[in-house]
């Protein structure tokens, strides 16, 4: 009755605050800088030439290049924020999986001691529905479908 979902990736311990992305965050946007100088240079080159002084170009194009190399570095820092926030909101969906299953495994096994066979299945029926949630709806990446979604804000009561 008791299935339990692989965590082997998510409960890896990690040092809080250090970046996902390792140096490829500093790297990458000093490369998309480069890339974007380079390219600007070089678009220059080839269709005006004779456009102003090569120091007051040169200048703008490093300016633009920075702001483009610091919005780039932003946007990674956005992306490894979320990625963090991801990771953190897995490990305790797991954490909470494991000590709810737990609890139902010893709730299932205390139905032996009781006589009502009523009760045995109000127990069984309400594990087991408690089993679906864990199984279909905490490792949800997309909507549930209208049935499902039903079937989690209505149960029977008994």
């Amino acid at each position: 009755m008791v299935n339990s979902l692989s965590t082997q990736g998510i409960t890896a311990k990690r040092v809080p605050g250090k970046s996902v992305a390792g140096i490829g965050s500093k790297l990458v946007p000093a490369a998309v800088g480069m890339v974007s100088f380079l390219v600007t240079e070089l678009m220059h080159y080839l269709l005006v030439p004779d456009l102003g002084r090569l120091w007051e170009r040169l200048l703008a194009e490093g300016l633009s290049a920075v702001v483009v190399a610091v919005l780039t570095a932003g946007l990674i820092h956005q992306a490894n924020q979320r990625r963090e926030a991801a990771l953190l909101r897995m490990q305790v969906i797991a954490e909470m999986n494991h000590h709810i299953r737990n609890a139902l495994a010893a709730i299932s096994l205390s139905t032996d001691a009781i006589q009502n066979q009523q009760s045995i299945r109000v127990i069984s029926e309400s594990v087991d529905h408690i089993e679906w949630a864990l199984r279909e709806v905490l490792p949800r990446n997309q909507r549930l479908r209208e049935a499902d979604r039903n079937r989690t804000f209505y149960s029977k009561v008994f």
